[in-house]
């Protein structure tokens, strides 16, 4: 066999590498692995960064809760912020970094000083910045764990900040460590962003957080209709004055069915897939923002009462779906939810109509229960209970 001429073997590997180019979108060969960034070693580079904060502890920065805790390596240190509103950590390297994960630590106590809404962003000379992540709708329901969060990111930066914009319900933050880990684009991940959307309509706003993997829930508008349905109804009945703003977080990481914290409610997403026609637990969880203002010490057993009561009165759902619990005689006034609520809701029907609204408006003045009950019926808690366990046809 002939060999081919030279200058003919290397004209068909120029039309081969046309060929391979032509075939390339533009996209495809603007995003080839750049060689030096695969040079990058994963690696914590925290250590290696001046750290500042634009607000710091009463006590300084190596003070008991200063922001040197915040990367001092130490899980059971912590770094907080007092009066709250918003607040911004900043890492700035001697040479450009590739970050593209970060980890963050929650504090030893509240979880209310947790961050709620964050965003983290890139800047080569802390003027002008790039958003690299945001999260929205987060709450951590562990002490001192430490989570990972991932982003790609393919362009270095010397400046890195994270900036908290809002807590999960209080007014001091808290972190106990934050880390920045650099990678190679070939290793980094894409972790999936959650769905926010927002809804405002009479002077009512629902932030709806979808942290699921599930792109369309098909019980979100139903959770949102009865929310500016029922919500409002629950404000002027019981407290005109109790938030305007809420959170609705679909959490696929929470087992339960629904809880309320600050602003926050969250829904379990098994359990929602499950029941996605119980559109009335908002009516219970949007009754415990109404208690928000309650003083004094108010049993649990009694604010969850009077949700499920709330609920029974104001829900929209088809009442099949869910109803208040019969009477039994080992039933006892304190056994919360439903047993408590079917006692106000005799109350109501053979005592004092109106019952819940002014018991509701006592507790947000401070009085007591057990006195609210004295003076309102003039028999104690335990023997209008009594009286109700004799009869307790509704």
């Amino acid at each position: 066999m002939m060999n081919r001429p030279y200058h003919l073997h290397i004209l068909m590997c120029i039309i081969l590498v046309a060929m391979v180019l032509q075939s390339c979108t533009k996209e495809d060969i603007k995003h080839l692995p750049d060689p030096e960034l695969e040079k990058i070693i994963e690696a914590d580079i925290t250590d290696q960064a001046i750290l500042s904060v634009s607000h710091e502890n009463p006590d300084g920065p190596t003070g008991a809760e200063g922001y040197a805790k915040l990367v001092d390596g130490d899980t059971t240190s912590k770094y907080l912020i007092k009066d709250f509103s918003s607040a911004h950590v900043d890492f700035q390297f001697d040479t450009a970094k590739l970050v593209a994960s970060y980890e963050f630590t929650t504090g030893n106590d509240f979880d209310g000083r947790d961050p709620l809404n964050w965003k983290l962003l890139g800047s080569n000379d802390g003027e002008q910045w790039t958003e690299l992540d945001s999260r929205v709708g987060m709450q951590f329901r562990q002490r001192r764990n430490s989570y990972r969060f991932y982003f790609q990111n393919e362009q270095t930066y010397t400046h890195y900040r994270w900036a908290i914009s809002e807590v999960y319900g209080a007014d001091m933050f808290q972190a106990s460590e934050f880390r920045l880990i650099q990678m190679p684009p070939s290793a980094q991940m894409h972790q999936p962003v959650s769905r926010v959307d927002s809804t405002e309509n009479n002077g009512l706003k629902l932030i709806f957080v979808n942290h699921s993997a599930t792109d369309q829930l098909a019980y979100q508008e139903r959770l949102t209709q009865t929310f500016f349905t029922t919500y409002p109804e629950l404000l002027e009945e019981y407290n005109p004055d109790a938030l305007k703003r809420v959170y609705f977080i679909v959490d696929p990481t929470y087992d339960g069915v629904a809880y309320s914290f600050g602003d926050v409610i969250v829904f379990g997403y098994d359990y929602m897939e499950e029941n996605p026609l119980d559109g009335d637990v908002v009516v219970h969880e949007t009754m415990h923002k109404i208690q928000a203002d309650y003083k004094g010490n108010v049993p649990g057993w009694l604010k969850e009462g009077m949700a499920d009561f709330a609920r029974e009165r104001f829900g929209v759902d088809d009442p099949d779906a869910w109803s208040l619990p019969d009477f039994s005689p080992d039933h006892n006034y304190d056994g919360s939810y439903g047993i408590t609520a079917r006692y106000l809701l005799w109350i109501e029907s053979h005592k004092k109509e109106g019952f819940v609204k002014e018991l509701n408006q006592a507790l947000l003045n401070g009085i007591g229960f057990e006195d609210f009950w004295q003076q309102t019926l003039g028999q104690t808690i335990q023997e209008v209970w009594s009286e109700y366990a004799q009869n307790p046809e509704l």
